[in-house]
């Protein structure tokens, strides 16, 4: 499931480059700023599902500093994410709603972020597969 959120994410980015650079008489310039909400996003989804959960819980390693770290890099991996949708809703309002785009046009700038909001949603089902899981194992004896 969280794969396939993904995918539709950056599925649909590309779509939105597609139809953008199709318009012949086109305004915009796909440029940096319109890659960097998913990077960020991106590498927030990484930086969070790295990080074990029994890692930030102060039981298991008390007194090594081990859950600070892990809290750390959560937060860092959280900061991207929310910089990335951050970015994603600012280039959709000052490059494409503010100058009045035409519609075949300002379909990209909502392709970015609805693709922040696809990223984002696959790292929250990743997150919570991954720490279900370990609560309900069950070993199958064939």
């Amino acid at each position: 499931m969280s794969g396939g959120l993904f995918t539709a994410g950056w599925w649909l980015f590309i779509d939105g480059i597609i139809s953008a650079s199709q318009v012949e008489s086109s305004r915009i310039t796909i440029g940096f700023e319109d890659w960097i909400a998913g990077v960020l996003t991106t590498l927030g989804l990484i930086v969070i599902n790295l990080i074990d959960n029994s890692r930030m819980q102060s039981d298991l390693h008390s007194g090594s500093g081990v859950e600070w770290v892990a809290r750390l890099f959560l937060f860092v991996g959280f900061a991207l994410m929310a910089g990335g949708l951050a970015g994603s809703i600012s280039v959709l309002v000052l490059k494409y709603i503010v100058p009045e785009v035409d519609m075949p046009e300002i379909y990209f700038g909502y392709t970015i972020v609805g693709q922040a909001m696809l990223i984002m949603l696959s790292t929250v089902v990743l997150w919570v597969a991954q720490n279900s899981e370990q609560e309900y194992q069950y070993n199958f004896v064939l």
